[in-house]
């Protein structure tokens, strides 16, 4: 390793004098420039735009600017750390990249990038992972809902161990073996509102005469069922808010012994209208 300092003239710059100085002088300048000025740290004398150096076992070079040292890369590593390419722009070997990755989308805002702290590949919204060679299926987030589309003529399909278990088609959705749907528990008050997003299915046991509320969040097309069991004194009754429609019009009584369940199965028209019909002393 060898780098210039001032002696016999400033940096790379020989001054007049005597024979052996300015011998002493060049040999310096020669050795800096046979190792690319390599030593610890970077220089700060010889220092000028473009004037190469090597910190340890990394290249850099001065910018245009002579403010900053821009790294090159890695003197001791294959291609200096960097992706080999053939004359078509090909990785020609194994490559390891140890920083962010980013592929630059042709369209703004649509890059993909490889995080290595995340140790994720992260894709911008609409920014699409697609599959197949007829780009059939297409995976991305539109910036406001997460896609999975089949593009292509066939199925989408979702398997288990290579087994068909949910198959979205054309006709529509089949369904290979049992689906469950959890219960759940609606907290007991004088006012019982049913969030209609948290589950299908609801249950509830009754510590005193109870009001059910319009539910909240309905979707058209949900069903369910709501299991209402009355608690070890009984007799509780319940009104239903005018969204609930019974057969006839006319909500029901529930059974009054302590511990029995009534079932409403129930089905949502539109918003409000929630078609029920009523199972009572469910045994």
């Amino acid at each position: 390793m060898s780098r210039v300092d001032n002696t016999g003239g400033s940096g790379f710059t020989c001054d007049n004098g005597t024979g052996l100085v300015v011998r002493t002088k060049l040999n310096q300048i020669v050795a800096a420039l046979s190792t690319l000025n390599q030593g610890s740290g970077d220089p700060t004398i010889g220092v000028a735009a473009y004037v190469p150096h090597i910190d340890g076992n990394t290249l850099k070079i001065r910018n245009s600017a002579n403010n900053a040292f821009v790294t090159l890369g890695d003197v001791s590593a294959t291609n200096f750390g960097h992706a080999g390419l053939s004359a078509a722009n090909t990785f020609t070997s194994t490559n390891i990249f140890q920083e962010d990755v980013t592929f630059d989308g042709a369209t703004a805002g649509r890059d993909v990038v490889f995080d290595r702290s995340d140790n994720a590949l992260e894709f911008a919204d609409n920014a699409k992972a697609i599959f197949g060679t007829g780009a059939d299926l297409e995976i991305f987030h539109d910036a406001s809902d997460s896609i999975i589309n089949d593009a292509g003529t066939g199925d989408l399909k979702f398997q288990l161990g290579g087994s068909t278990k949910f198959q979205l088609a054309s006709g529509g959705v089949s369904l290979t073996g049992g689906a469950a749907a959890n219960i759940t528990a609606l907290s007991d008050g004088s006012t019982i509102t049913i969030d209609m997003a948290t589950a299908c299915h609801h249950s509830v046991t009754l510590g005193g005469n109870r009001t059910f509320a319009a539910p909240s969040n309905q979707v058209v097309g949900q069903a369910g069922s709501i299991f209402i069991t009355q608690d070890g004194t009984g007799s509780r009754t319940a009104s239903f808010n005018s969204a609930f429609k019974f057969v006839g019009g006319t909500a029901p009584t529930l059974t009054t012994g302590a511990g029995l369940t009534d079932r409403i199965d129930y089905i949502i028209l539109s918003s409000n209208v929630i078609h029920c019909a009523v199972s009572l002393d469910v045994k």
